[in-house]
C-alpha cells in the first residue's frame, strides 16, 4: 500500500510547508497523485510560485472557477496567493514534476529593481492567476523546454547546477513577463478578504458534513444570499457547495472503510449520504469503483 500524503494547510488553507531552503530556495517535486489523501491534490495556496509540468497521465487542475485539463507533456504556471487543486481525469495515474519556487530567488532582495518592476506587479495579480503552458507553438515550446532542463537540472545536480537553474528560470519569467506586460501594469491586489471568506465557508462544512447542511446557515455564516453564496463558493473553487461536500465526504469515508469497523450502510450515514446506495453511486463516480472494490484494491 502507498504511502498516503497530505498537504497540511492553515485555517485559511494556507500550505503551512516550506519549499526549498533559505540556502536554496525552490524545489522540485516528483509527484504522483495516487500517493495523496484521496488520490488528489485538494485545495490550497500559497504565497511561492509553482509551476507544474505532467510527465503522464491527464489531471484536472482548478484555479477558481477555471478547469484545466493538462495532458503529458503540458504545464500550468500557477501564481502565488491562488487557490488551487488537482484531480485525475478518467482514473490517469498522473505523474508530476511541480517546480515550486520562492520569488526571493530570483529577484535577490525585496526592494530590488527586479523585484520592484516585475515580481511585485505579477506575483499575487488577480488577473493572472495561472497560465497554460502547450507545446503547440514555438514559444510555448521553449518555455517547455527550459522547465523541463531545470527539473533535469534539479534532479542530477552537477556542479554549478544552482546557478543554471537559476539561469533557467529568469529566461523563462522573462518571456512570461513580457508577454504579460499590459496585465501587469494593472496589477490588481489578491482579495484577502475573499480567502477569508472561502476559509468560513469551508470551516462550516467540513465541521458539519455528517449532517444535512442548510444552504440557508451555510449563507448566513458569510452575510450573503443563498444565491450570492453559492455563486462565491463557485467562483472560489470551481465546484458547487454540493459537489465540494460530496468530494469531502467521499474522503473522510475512506480511513472508515480501511478500519474495518463498520458497514457500508454505517459509514454512508456516519459521512452525511441519505443512503448506502446514493453514497456507493458517489464514490464510483469519485473513485472509478465501489466501495467493496476499494477495499479489495488496499489489500
Amino acid at each position: 500500500m502507498m504511502e498516503q500524503r497530505t498537504i497540511k494547510v492553515n485555517n485559511e488553507r494556507k500550505e503551512l510547508c516550506s519549499h526549498g531552503t533559505a540556502a536554496f530556495p525552490m524545489t522540485v517535486n516528483e509527484d504522483d497523485l495516487l500517493c495523496f489523501e484521496n488520490g488528489c491534490l485538494a485545495c490550497h495556496w500559497h504565497e511561492d510560485l509553482e509551476i507544474v509540468l505532467v510527465r503522464q497521465g491527464t489531471v484536472r487542475y482548478q484555479i477558481y472557477q477555471q478547469s484545466l485539463i493538462l495532458a503529458e507533456g503540458q504545464g500550468i504556471l500557477i501564481n502565488s496567493d491562488v487557490p488551487h487543486s488537482a484531480f485525475p481525469v478518467d482514473d490517469s495515474h498522473v505523474l508530476l514534476d511541480t517546480i515550486i519556487i520562492q520569488p526571493v530567488f530570483l529577484y535577490g532582495f525585496p526592494g530590488s529593481g527586479m523585484e520592484r518592476n516585475y515580481f511585485r506587479p505579477f506575483c499575487g495579480n488577480s488577473l493572472i492567476p495561472c497560465i497554460l503552458l502547450e507545446d503547440q507553438e514555438e514559444r510555448g515550446r521553449r518555455q517547455l523546454e527550459l522547465l523541463r532542463r531545470v527539473a533535469e537540472y534539479f534532479r542530477r545536480r552537477p556542479y554549478g547546477f544552482e546557478l543554471k537553474i537559476q539561469s533557467l528560470l529568469c529566461e523563462f519569467f522573462f518571456q512570461i513577463f513580457s508577454e504579460n506586460q499590459e496585465r501587469m501594469a494593472e496589477r490588481t491586489a489578491a482579495d484577502t478578504e475573499k480567502l477569508r471568506r472561502l476559509q468560513t465557508l469551508l470551516d462550516f462544512l467540513h465541521e458539519n458534513y455528517g449532517q444535512t447542511v442548510s444552504l440557508r446557515e451555510l449563507a448566513e455564516k458569510v452575510h450573503l444570499s443563498r444565491e450570492s453564496c453559492c455563486r462565491f463558493f463557485k467562483e472560489m473553487t470551481g465546484e458547487t457547495v454540493t459537489q465540494y461536500l460530496e468530494e469531502y465526504r467521499i474522503g473522510q469515508s475512506l480511513p472508515l472503510l480501511l478500519a474495518g469497523n463498520h458497514s457500508i450502510t454505517e459509514i454512508a450515514e456516519m459521512t452525511g449520504f441519505s443512503s448506502a446506495s446514493r453514497y456507493a453511486r458517489a464514490f464510483r463516480a469519485r473513485l472509478g469503483m465501489s466501495p467493496r472494490e476499494y477495499l479489495l484494491s488496499k489489500e
